[in-house]
């Protein structure tokens, strides 16, 4: 990352060993830009070891000799992005940064006596520790402790933990959409064991309320929302639902919303938070009379539960998603705990045709919220192993791992690696066994 390795590549170009940078000191670190080393170098020809003083740009890339080994880009941590909220403290800055040099470090080949991968991608989950020490504003990454998981149903303030946290980030997001910095193409993802359907655990009051949490801490800010489930697909009489929906739109408008005359929210359902399918013709936009007066609102922000394809079905829900996704514009469009992937059809409609086409369309959703729970095995779903998370658009991908304190005093989530980009399944579980 220095111009001491551009020396070192040089010299060592047709004669290796002949110099070496033995060790070297962190001596400073100026703000969240550059950071000063005392290395030691050893030439060939020269008794002594030989003290170099070298500033690194906290935003470097690997030397030129380096990069030729990978092609993999690493753009700059986004300092400017992190600033605008007044969450983000210099730490978090400085430890993303840091972060970001630690993964470089894996792209390239190392000496012998370098870390190994697994210590490198361990040492990123230390930094994020490090900094929730020290921070006094919010803790980037850290996940609150004894949250007994593992114990079904969950309790009352456990839930509400997450219906708390997953509606801060989505609002945080719509509010950086409408200024133009995040796209309007969202995906929240929240899996912990009532909201995941392939477990015996999942509650469907859960996903309700994750959603009416949502819906009104949106509609509080004065934006219009439309909650939105699927209808039946299919053609003929070969139609459905999926299981995980079956009669959510029913229980989502029927459930107590506190908006009926003198509640809390009182006139909020009707105004504020309306319900729809998913398809273009669920976006209502601005509508006005003769004289040019509006007489129906356009809707903010389009809240999506779960859109899925269907086992055997003969159609896909993505023509009716990137039609609604077209007709809202710019405005923002959010997938909760969505399912893109094609399923098995008889006719073979969901794993050829288009098949490219469709994993675009479900890749172009940036993550706002994520939250999913690691088990030993798709199959064996207890006890948890810890999670994977990134709590908002602002704050990196972090690996937890579960520990229970000793004598049976409670559990924590500890963080073991963290990264700009969502950490691939191998890499945690590598960190998980050191």
């Amino acid at each position: 990352f220095s111009p001491l390795g551009e020396i070192q590549a040089s010299k060592n170009a047709f004669s290796g060993g002949s110099y070496k940078i033995t060790s070297a000191v962190l001596k400073d670190v100026v703000g969240v830009e550059k950071m000063v080393l005392e290395a030691n170098v050893s030439a060939r020809g020269k008794s002594e070891e030989v003290v170099e003083v070298v500033e690194i740009s906290l935003d470097a890339n690997p030397i030129k000799a380096l990069q030729r080994q990978s092609s993999k880009p690493s753009p700059p941590i986004p300092t400017s992005f992190l600033r605008s909220s007044p969450n983000t403290s210099s730490l978090d800055i400085l430890v993303r940064k840091l972060n970001r040099l630690c993964h470089l470090l894996t792209l390239y080949k190392t000496t012998n006596s370098s870390p190994s991968v697994k210590e490198i991608n361990s040492t990123t989950g230390k930094f994020i520790q490090l900094a929730s020490q020290f921070s006094q504003k919010r803790k980037v990454g850290i996940i609150k402790e004894n949250l007994f998981l593992n114990q079904v149903p969950h309790n009352r303030y456990v839930r509400q933990y997450f219906y708390d946290m997953a509606s801060e980030a989505v609002l945080e997001a719509v509010v950086e959409c409408s200024k133009g910095s995040i796209g309007n193409r969202m995906l929240m993802t929240c899996m912990f064991p009532e909201m995941n359907p392939s477990m015996d655990s999942y509650r469907i009051g859960t996903l309700l309320e994750l959603a009416r949490s949502v819906a009104i801490k949106l509609a509080e800010q004065n934006l219009r929302v439309r909650v939105c489930v699927q209808g039946s697909m299919g053609v003929g009489i070969f139609t459905g639902t999926p299981k995980q929906l079956n009669g959510v739109s029913t229980l989502l408008q029927r459930m107590d919303w506190q908006s009926n005359a003198g509640e809390e929210n009182e006139g909020m359902v009707g105004d504020y938070v309306n319900f729809g399918a998913i398809g273009k013709d669920h976006v209502v936009n601005t509508q006005y009379d003769d004289k040019g007066e509006v007489v129906q609102h356009q809707d903010d922000v389009f809240l999506l539960l779960c859109p899925q394809n269907m086992v055997g079905i003969e159609s896909s829900i993505i023509p009716n998603l990137s039609e609604m996704v077209e007709a809202a514009g710019d405005r923002p469009v959010i997938l909760l705990n969505p399912d893109l992937t094609d399923k098995v059809s008889s006719q073979g409609q969901q794993s050829v045709r288009g098949r490219q086409d469709r994993i675009t369309f479900a890749n172009s959703f940036d993550t706002v919220f994520h939250f999913a729970n690691i088990y030993v095995s798709g199959t064996s779903y207890f006890p948890i192993l810890g999670a994977l998370t990134k709590l908002n658009v602002r704050e990196p991908w972090v690996a937890h791992q579960r520990r229970d304190f000793k004598d049976g005093g409670g559990e924590i989530y500890v963080p073991i690696v963290s990264d700009e980009d969502r950490i691939e399944g191998e890499v945690i579980l590598d960190c998980f066994q050191s």
